[in-house]
């Protein structure tokens, strides 16, 4: 049973989930001329990748891309190639990731109960990933993301560049995407924020300002944000694996 149907059959109804895929970063970090998310992996562009992952997912109704101004056509170029269906247009992103996260949820169904943000260079996102933590953010009530556990030693660094202490890593998690919250909820902490110019790290951190609480979802460590060039070889060795895993 999908997590549609399991929820159904719990609350008495499916809900629907609109999907913002956030494509606008310039790629500072990672170089070069070419935006990280149209690297290829395994002979598909990064987008492509994560854009398959939401559309073989059951509970995703819709996807709404957001990239750089001037970019549509590609973008939507790129969700012909990869066999999108659930394509429903791109949109030109603003001038921070709050900002871009703003602009692709203007343009989601009105039918959407629930919305999803990810980062477009997280390629390694699965069906399943997206699955669990839409659960469990329609279980909460308000909303979930997904995260990793953090296993290196955590150091809290003074201003003077030395050790302040160490900070107990069971208590921590490292934050991914994607993140789903309830439409409504996430529409009332987004245009407040706007309003007050509150400028939060990502979408959980809104909801967090604004006294929501929000669950953490384990979802491994294998949904890295492609953030350097060597991030792409991980990429490309996971994505050659479960291809020969499905074999």
């Amino acid at each position: 049973m999908c997590v549609r149907d399991l929820l159904h059959a719990v609350t008495g109804r499916s809900r629907f989930l609109s999907a913002v895929i956030l494509a606008g970063g310039a790629s500072s970090r990672f170089g070069g001329e070419t935006p990280k998310q149209y690297r290829a992996v395994a002979g598909l562009s990064v987008l492509g990748h994560t854009l398959r992952a939401f559309e073989s997912c059951p509970e995703v109704g819709e996807i709404v891309v957001v990239c750089p101004a001037g970019d549509g056509e590609k973008v939507a170029a790129i969700a012909k190639e990869a066999g999108i269906s659930k394509f429903k247009r791109a949109v030109a992103g603003g001038e921070t990731r709050q900002r871009s996260a703003i602009l692709g949820f203007a343009h989601i169904s009105e039918k959407a109960e629930y919305v999803a943000f990810h980062d477009a260079a997280r390629c390694l996102v699965t069906p399943e990933i997206v699955s669990a933590v839409f659960r469990e953010a329609v279980l909460s009530g308000t909303g979930a993301i997904a995260c990793a556990p953090v296993t290196d030693t955590i150091k809290e660094r003074t201003a003077a560049g030395t050790v302040g202490k160490t900070v107990d890593r069971d208590g921590l998690a490292a934050a991914a995407t994607p993140q789903i919250f309830r439409e409504n909820l996430y529409r009332a902490v987004a245009y407040t924020a706007q309003k007050e110019n509150f400028l939060g790290t990502d979408e959980a951190s809104l909801c967090e300002h604004y006294g929501f609480s929000v669950r953490l979802v384990d979802c491994g460590r294998e949904n890295i944000k492609i953030t350097y060039p060597e991030d792409l070889l991980f990429a490309e060795a996971v994505v050659r694996k479960r291809e020969e895993e499905k074999k």
